[in-house]
């Protein structure tokens, strides 16, 4: 009798998914790097960009508070994780090297996100999941290579950037469909 495997339990998210997602990480980024959160606050409001941020998202970025510089630095790396959605998305032919930070007003399709959410919204498409699979996996590599020099005091390899693997390997992890919402993302090596 043969053998039924149960296929994994994760599904990868939606074109809608991951053009929400780097609409709240462009949010929250901004919100990051912002003393006075006007011009970024007005622009949520307007487009109702606060009904694609994550629980901890939320409380960030309507603290009525001055977020602690903690906060600010942890929620600025979110930049990272926005790059494999705009690759996702088909807004970058490849990935940058995991020692080069993410610059997103770079590309196009980032700007457009900006200026018409709406449009960037309905008009998305991701690349082939096959693709996205394999960057995981890559990422996944890359990530234990990180831990692996951590765990054994190895000096960490010139081409990783421990933070920039991180990030990367959360976004792409979370589009693969790992993790039950964005705040939940398992990232073991």
């Amino acid at each position: 009798m043969d053998e039924v495997f149960e296929e994994d339990a994760h599904k990868p998210r939606s074109a809608k998914d991951v053009a929400e997602r780097l609409l709240a990480l462009m949010a929250i980024t901004s919100r990051a790097f912002e003393d006075v959160a006007e011009q970024s606050l007005s622009w949520v409001k307007e487009n109702k960009i606060d009904l694609y941020f994550s629980s901890e998202e939320k409380s960030f970025y309507f603290s009525q508070i001055k977020p602690r510089d903690k906060d600010r630095t942890n929620f600025s790396w979110r930049l990272e994780a926005a790059i494999p959605l705009i690759w996702a998305l088909g807004g970058m032919e490849t990935l940058p090297p995991l020692t080069e930070s993410a610059k997103i007003s770079d590309y196009e399709i980032t700007n457009l996100a900006y200026d018409n959410p709406q449009k960037f919204l309905t008009s998305a498409e991701l690349r082939p999941n096959a693709e996205i699979e394999e960057a995981e996996s890559e990422h996944y590599n890359q990530h234990w290579r990180v831990r692996d020099a951590q765990l054994f005091k190895k000096p960490m390899p010139m081409e990783l950037d421990p933070s920039i693997v991180y990030e990367r390997r959360y976004a792409l992890s979370w589009l693969v469909g790992y993790g039950d919402d964005w705040d939940n993302v398992p990232t073991d090596t």
